[in-house]
């Protein structure tokens, strides 16, 4: 019983996570093209994106819960958390 009660926990763990997703302003000229939770318990997400000029190229990065930019060249990244 005692496994049983540890796996449904860290389900309940990473539901709530998920719900938690960041909101993601990107610079102009990319489109953001996924948003993908990471982990059992963590608190990482996996944002894939593209360049509205390259549009056959996809790249993706990591943020957590602490993120609030990025920046790339001159881009700059805004997340949000609610």
């Amino acid at each position: 019983m005692g496994f049983f009660k540890i796996l449904v926990g860290a389900a309940a763990v990473k539901a709530v996570r998920a719900s938690n997703r960041p909101g993601v302003i990107p610079p102009p000229g990319y489109t953001v093209t996924g948003i993908k939770h990471k982990g059992v318990i963590g608190s990482k997400w996996k944002i894939s994106y593209i360049k509205n000029s390259q549009p056959n190229l996809k790249k993706s990065f990591t943020i957590n819960n602490r993120t609030r930019g990025r920046t790339s060249g001159s881009e700059r990244w805004e997340f949000h958390w609610d």
